[in-house]
């Protein structure tokens, strides 16, 4: 099935029931592929549903979700945060694309995401090298330039505090051959 783009469907409010299962189904279907893509999709999925006031866990911002993002702030904002997360990304440069102050952007990302932006790009970054771990033998300071931080150090602070172990010890977790899924065949008994 050929699914279109994820920013086909900003401003698609009047298609919105048929809408939302495209988007989902192409999340799906681009899962394996290309998570980032998969992620965008859902995304627009989460965007029209909370539009529409029916986002599971989350209030619309018609409603009293008072002071939250409206969709389109939301979308660029998330969408430029996915296109620079190797690079620095200053909240004056978020906070323009919201049309928005610094202090009001904060806030109303909070209000809309859940946590304010430092938090979500933190988020975001760490899920990056945990994919890069997992799919390349890059060093970890690689890993974490490649990933908007500034050297493996603070890369590493961020990961303990968020993940619970050190990159390191958290990679040969994730390389290390599954043992759990093999039987012991007793021979000649």
């Amino acid at each position: 099935m050929n699914y279109p783009c994820p920013e086909d469907f900003v401003g698609a409010s009047d298609d919105f029931p048929t809408a939302i299962p495209s988007l989902i189904g192409a999340a799906v279907a681009t899962f394996d592929a290309d998570r980032d893509t998969s992620r965008r999709y859902l995304q627009r999925a989460w965007a029209l549903l909370d539009a529409m006031g029916r986002a599971p866990g989350v209030e619309s911002a018609k409603g009293s979700n008072r002071g939250g993002l409206l969709v389109w702030q939301l979308n660029g904002v998330v969408d430029y945060i996915e296109a620079h997360l190797s690079e620095k990304i200053a909240a004056g440069d978020l906070a323009d694309l919201a049309n928005l102050s610094k202090g009001q952007l904060s806030k109303a990302f909070k209000i809309s995401v859940g946590v304010p932006p430092s938090r979500y790009i933190v988020r975001r970054r760490l899920e990056l090298a945990c994919t890069m771990m997992r799919t390349t033998r890059e060093p970890l300071s690689q890993v974490a330039l490649a990933c908007g931080l500034c050297d493996q150090a603070h890369f590493s602070r961020l990961f303990r505090n968020e993940i619970g172990m050190s990159p390191s010890e958290w990679r040969r977790a994730m390389l290390a051959p599954d043992t759990t899924n093999f039987r012991i065949i007793e021979v000649g008994h």
